[in-house]
């Protein structure tokens, strides 16, 4: 491995939010939220082993929810969106491109005991509370065919947004016989009150918006769908609770600003009423671009690095538990710090905490 040269010194410019908020950044946000009960939602694909940026995300998220719990009147906890309709395997039938997903596949099972490991070492850690949602689950609250027909009446806005190199309304259905699904929505046909879709094994089958638990999205438009979704629990008055979401830093910026905030504006959505997003800091390679699950898992990148950084099973076989918690520690001093969070890492930066073997 090549030698990075440095001088040991860890710097914090100040611009942008941690210009605004380099001293205070819990006391903003735990006077933001309509209600006392604040839900902290993160997200993950149980597609492999969660890496150094997955822990870095979910970190962050208990030690807002701790700190938050801190404050007068305010009672925070995590919930885990379980992304488990992401593929597990493609396959291009009659030049079209087909997808199982990761739980019919049965992938997303082997790879969630992690995932919940690490969450029951925070929560003991912090004292914060979790829960795991599936997508299946996410989709069968009662908003969410409401949601659909609104997305579905504005394709014509929306598709254009979401998917600019097809302009497609990604909004999938698997093969209730095979779980073959339509990747692109090349074949789907759109009505005011279902989708027909066509599987290659099986043909054509329709699905009504009201027995939402079968869909699946792809990214832009599951975001557009949870952000409405957690929009309308905070402003339901039968409700107890709000949203603040935390994700990674990846999706801030321009991501956000055209395939959400202008999205959500065009079919007749109030932006401020959307839940906050806290932006985890990126944990980048040698040349500054994100540490990538996609590219680990897939292509068998990031040999020149030591295996707990993209591997949460090395991670704890090396460290155990005193490793997570040395970990949430220092995100923690982040949040306690803002002037830490509005920034990316290196891997370098770990390999000095942890070490470079």
């Amino acid at each position: 491995m090549n030698t990075i040269k440095h001088d040991g010194l860890v710097l914090y410019p100040l611009g942008g939010a941690s210009y605004v908020y380099e001293q205070d950044l819990v006391g903003y946000l735990a006077s933001r939220p309509p209600r006392k009960n604040i839900k902290i939602s993160i997200g993950a694909q149980p597609n492999g082993s969660p890496h150094l940026g997955t822990l870095v995300v979910f970190s962050l998220a208990f030690a807002l929810a701790e700190l938050l719990n801190r404050q007068k009147s305010r009672s925070a906890n995590v919930t885990l969106e379980v992304i488990d309709t992401a593929p597990a395997k493609e396959l291009v039938i009659e030049g079209l491109r087909y997808q199982i997903n990761l739980r019919d596949s049965g992938q997303a099972d082997i790879f969630l005991a992690q995932y919940d490991q690490l969450l029951n070492t925070l929560k003991k850690l912090t004292g914060v509370g979790f829960t795991l949602r599936r997508q299946s689950e996410f989709n069968s609250q009662l908003t969410i065919p409401i949601i659909l027909k609104k997305v579905v009446e504005n394709e014509t806005v929306l598709a254009p947004l979401l998917d600019p190199k097809k302009k497609k309304l990604k909004i999938r259905v698997p093969c209730p016989n095979c779980g073959l699904t339509d990747k692109d929505a090349e074949k789907n046909i759109i009505f005011r009150n279902c989708i027909v879709s066509y599987c290659p094994k099986h043909g054509k089958f329709k699905t009504y918006y009201k027995n939402s638990s079968r869909f699946e999205y792809n990214t832009p438009l599951r975001n557009l769908i949870r952000a409405l979704s957690y929009s309308a629990d905070s402003a339901d008055p039968k409700r107890d609770f709000c949203w603040l979401r935390v994700t990674g830093m990846d999706y801030a910026g321009f991501y956000q600003e055209e395939l959400l905030y202008r999205t959500v504006s065009l079919i007749g959505y109030r932006v401020d009423k959307l839940p906050i997003i806290l932006y985890a800091p990126l944990i980048v390679d040698w040349s500054g671009a994100k540490l990538s699950k996609s590219l680990y898992v897939k292509r068998g990148a990031y040999k020149y690095l030591p295996a707990y950084l993209v591997s949460y099973e090395h991670f704890y076989e090396r460290f155990g538990e005193k490793g997570i918690a040395k970990l949430y520690n220092e995100v923690k001093s982040w949040v306690e710090n803002p002037y830490k969070l509005f920034r990316a890492y290196s891997v370098y930066y770990f390999m000095e905490v942890f070490g470079y073997d």
